[in-house]
């Protein structure tokens, strides 16, 4: 298996978009399953239906899988039961679990986050990517239209 390039670069660019945010505040898995959902459904949306389960117990993180061309499966772990997350893992899905943390992936991140969480929460993450020296790649997939409602900050 080949290395993860800037996998803890986009990760830091997270924390910096969406840390303090209600897009980072626990929520229940059926929420979550919702806006799996919403993702699923929509018609730019080119992979259909996406599994989406809870991980095991003692899973401490979550993760999306592909085995043998099969369809990928999106396991959330109990610490990140998360908006966030949840579309981050979605976007494995969109850019291809292939490709990790590349710029393939961060547009399909960005992409994910404008459609289903909102047009600011986007560009928050475009920040945090900029930060780290990250660019998002091409896109692949018809472009998603933007959530224009912000959850906006939580002052905690």
């Amino acid at each position: 298996m080949s290395a993860d390039i800037g996998r803890e670069a986009v990760y830091a660019a997270e924390i910096a978009a969406f840390e303090g945010t209600t897009y980072e505040t626990l929520a229940p898995f059926t929420e979550l399953l919702a806006v799996a959902d919403l993702i699923a459904d929509a018609p730019w949306w080119p992979h259909g239906p996406i599994e989406v389960v809870r991980a095991r117990a003692d899973a401490s993180s979550s993760s999306t899988r592909q085995r043998s061309g099969g369809p990928p499966t999106v396991r959330l772990a109990a610490p990140q039961m998360t908006a966030a997350t949840l579309v981050h893992e979605f976007a494995h899905v969109l850019a291809g679990v292939g490709h990790g943390h590349d710029p393939v992936f961060r547009r399909a991140h960005v992409d994910l986050v404008g459609f289903s969480l909102s047009h600011e929460a986007a560009e928050w993450l475009l920040e945090g990517y900029a930060a780290m020296g990250l660019r998002p790649g091409d896109r692949a997939w018809p472009a998603p239209p933007l959530r224009r409602a912000a959850g906006g900050p939580v002052v905690l």
